[in-house]
């Protein structure tokens, strides 16, 4: 008896975050701003104890990083005995493509550098303190690496068959870019915009498998 017809193992595709917006900003540290400087002190009819500079602002939060890409899914096994094969036959294995990563957010922004000390009758205030760094931007999002395919047998005793097979790996997806820094907190002096992340990773496609028929391996055809 004849077998014909096709299979198509086809393994489904990652998770794919590429076109996702960049997660939001961390927020601000709390509080906002940072502690005020030493007060000024007299020493009599003249300034004893100047007022200290306002306290350095903290590091702004760092960014959220991006959502790594799903990994493809791969495409199974194939196999086929049979006794008399004549016709036309499709067999594809094809592993799915990896999804791509998602952008890293942005990071929050330093806190603003404390007010100076206060004055006194004789003493002057103090200067503001130096705004905080902002936060290190996200770091980008992995790529999804491609699936696998399964190998394909084939064994048939009888026929003049006439065979299209398929066997392809999935590819990897894109690793994603980093957010942004964010900016210094405002401040004595008032620090610039903090680097961002790190890239995403990238990953790699899937193995190919085999083809055999009746035992012997064989070419994509």
């Amino acid at each position: 008896m004849a077998v014909s017809g096709s299979i198509r193992n086809i393994g489904a595709k990652g998770a794919d975050y590429s076109t996702q917006p960049a997660p939001p900003a961390p927020g601000n540290i709390d509080p906002v701003q940072a502690a005020q400087g030493t007060s000024a002190s007299d020493n009599g009819k003249s300034c004893g104890t100047g007022a200290g500079p306002g306290v350095k602002g903290l590091q702004g939060k760092p960014g959220v990083a991006g959502t790594k890409g799903g990994d493809g899914k791969p495409g199974g096994q194939i196999k086929v005995n049979a006794g008399q094969m004549d016709g036309d036959y499709t067999y594809i294995a094809q592993g799915g493509d990896g999804g791509g990563g998602q952008t890293g957010g942005p990071g929050g922004v330093g806190q603003i550098g404390g007010p100076g000390g206060a004055s006194s009758s004789h003493c002057d205030g103090g200067a503001q303190g130096a705004g905080g760094p902002g936060g290190i931007g996200g770091a980008g999002g992995d790529a999804g690496a491609g699936g696998d395919t399964g190998d394909i047998y084939i064994t048939y005793t009888s026929g003049n068959p006439k065979f299209t097979i398929t066997i392809q790996a999935g590819n990897p997806g894109l690793a994603a870019n980093p957010g942004q820094g964010g900016n210094g907190g405002q401040g004595n002096p008032t620090p610039g915009q903090a680097d961002p992340g790190a890239h995403g990773k990238t990953a790699s496609g899937g193995k190919n498998g085999q083809i055999f028929v009746n035992g012997k391996p064989q070419p994509p055809s």
